[in-house]
C-alpha cells in the first residue's frame, strides 16, 4: 500500500499514543527502568497530549499513513526550549518521529522524515539517546550531524543525549 502524509487530526490522538507507547521505550537505554518510562508516557504520551499538540500554532504534528492506517508520526516545535548549545539554540525542533515497530527497516521512517525535511524550510536540530545508535546514524544519513549534549529527564531518570543540527 502506498505511503502518504498528512496533518494530524484529532481523530488521530488514540492512535498518536498507542504508537508512542511501544516505541518511546526503544529510544531509550536498555536499562531505563520501567517504572520511569511509564511515569514519562503517563505525562507526556497519552491521547489527550496529542490532542492538546493540535491547539499549539507552533506545533507540526504530522502523520505517516499507510493505507487508512496511521502507522507513524513526526512532531516539530517551531519555538523549543533553549538547550545551552548555542549553535543549535533559536532552532525549530524535530522533537520525535516515531513508527510503528512492526514497520521498521520497511523504509516508512525514511519517508516520513523525507517528507517532515521538505515541510521544513532553513535548519533543523534534534535530541537523540546517546546510546541509540541506529537513529544516531539515521539522522547522519539525513544531514544531521552532532553540535553539542543535553540532558533528558525519563521520570526520575536522568539520560545524556546528543543534540543534532542539520542546517
Amino acid at each position: 500500500m502506498p505511503l502518504q502524509v498528512r496533518p494530524a487530526q484529532p481523530a488521530d490522538s488514540q492512535r498518536l499514543s498507542q504508537i508512542a507507547r511501544q516505541t518511546f521505550a526503544l529510544a531509550c537505554p536498555p536499562d531505563t527502568p520501567a517504572k520511569e518510562i511509564e511515569a514519562f508516557i503517563e505525562e507526556h504520551l497519552l491521547p489527550e497530549h496529542f490532542a492538546a499538540l493540535l491547539q499549539q500554532p507552533d506545533k507540526q504534528l504530522r502523520v505517516l499513513l499507510q493505507g487508512p492506517q496511521v502507522i507513524g508520526y513526526s512532531l516539530i516545535s517551531q519555538q523549543p526550549e533553549a538547550l545551552g548549545v548555542s549553535a543549535a539554540d533559536g532552532i525549530a525542533e524535530l522533537t520525535r518521529c516515531y513508527l510503528d515497530a512492526e514497520h521498521h527497516g520497511s523504509g516508512a521512517a525514511q519517508y516520513l522524515l523525507s517528507h517532515t525535511l521538505a515541510q521544513q524550510p532553513g535548519p533543523l536540530r534534534l535530541t537523540v539517546n546517546e546510546a541509540n545508535a541506529r537513529a544516531i546514524r539515521f539522522y547522519q544519513r539525513n544531514g544531521f550531524a552532532i553540535v553539542g549534549e543535553t540532558t533528558f529527564h525519563c521520570g526520575a531518570d536522568l539520560h545524556r543525549d546528543w543534540v543534532m543540527l542539520r542546517p
